[in-house]
């Protein structure tokens, strides 16, 4: 999808692809993909479209999200573990905006002692939320 979107859509996004726009938490181009460590299914950082895709609909499904990750079913709790954080791959800093209800959402389910999906999957939420989001008057954070 990912891919048919660049094509459809290749006017629009020439120019970020032609100046090799860096986002800031590249750190001047000292961080590469290739120092970005993703977890399986991924095998590289996902191609422009599918990440321009994903943003514009990530909003509309944040909120259930925020709910599913601390259901008592355990099972609702691991997909929406999964969702998040292939989300947060995905979306990159353009997550930062949703911050606020986020990290409550994380804090909630990061005691999480029964489940080892969601054991794993929310300390690596958080460890991708903080490439994106460093603190005020630092670099990125390197994985």
């Amino acid at each position: 999808m990912g891919n048919s979107y660049e094509i459809e859509y290749e006017k629009d996004i020439r120019e970020i692809k032609q100046l090799g726009i860096t986002p800031e938490w590249a750190f001047n181009s000292k961080v590469r993909d290739s120092d970005l460590i993703l977890p399986l299914p991924f095998i590289h950082r996902p191609c422009l479209g599918a990440r321009i895709l994903v943003r514009s609909y990530v909003r509309r499904y944040l909120s259930p999200i925020y709910k599913e990750v601390n259901d008592w079913i355990q099972e609702h709790r691991e997909r929406a573990s999964h969702l998040l954080l292939c989300s947060i791959i995905y979306t990159e800093e353009f997550m930062t905006q949703y911050l606020d209800h986020l990290l409550v959402a994380l804090y909630k389910s990061i005691g999480e002692k029964e489940n080892k999906v969601v054991m794993k999957n929310i300390p690596l939420c958080v460890k991708y939320l903080g490439r994106y989001c460093p603190p005020a008057g630092y670099g990125p954070l390197i994985l």
